[in-house]
């Protein structure tokens, strides 16, 4: 199990969370497996105890009257998941179809992301860029020290990041930017 980052005394993220106040003294207890990243707090509204549990493709999120109740209540649904002949679908309990990929068990209510292809809409491409995409895509090509520390922090989603730059370059010279 890791630690996040802005738990572990000495970082960056650990001043700046102890600054901020949110910085909450424990130790989990719990038998998160090796892969996992924790971390936990005191919600803003509610100010509930948390604990959350980020193993890769999905998370858990347990509330509690206490951290240690709240990691409890977390560890709980990763038990209970561990044991479910899993049924997964699109669709989230009472809730929207997911097109982005993400799974929902029909059983347990366990949450995969890229469990299955993303559903594309055609034609959905076929528009001017709004603002926040010519941001973002002037941010990918002209931001070399943000794209640099992005390729350091995260090498896997490099390719991904690419073909989001082409696909809103192809876009924009296509359809234009954004429209006042």
């Amino acid at each position: 199990m890791k630690i996040a980052s802005h738990h572990i005394e000495g970082t960056p993220q650990h001043k700046l969370s102890s600054l901020m106040g949110k910085n909450t003294e424990y130790t989990p207890v719990q038998n998160w497996p090796e892969e996992c990243t924790v971390q936990w707090g005191n919600g803003i509204i509610p100010a509930n105890p948390f604990f959350e549990a980020f193993i890769p493709g999905t998370f858990y999120r347990g509330d509690g009257a206490t951290i240690e109740e709240a990691e409890a209540n977390a560890f709980a649904q990763y038990e209970k998941e561990k044991t479910c002949n899993h049924l997964w679908g699109r669709q989230r309990p009472k809730r929207d179809l997911y097109t982005n990929g993400a799974g929902w068990c029909r059983h347990c209510g366990a949450f995969r992301s890229k469990m299955f292809n993303e559903i594309v809409n055609l034609g959905s491409h076929r528009k001017p860029l709004n603002k926040s995409e010519e941001y973002f895509l002037d941010s990918l090509e002209n931001d070399h020290e943000m794209n640099a520390h992005m390729d350091e922090k995260y090498p896997h989603d490099r390719k991904q990041r690419q073909t989001q730059a082409r696909l809103l370059r192809i876009r924009k010279n296509l359809f234009g930017g954004p429209q006042e």
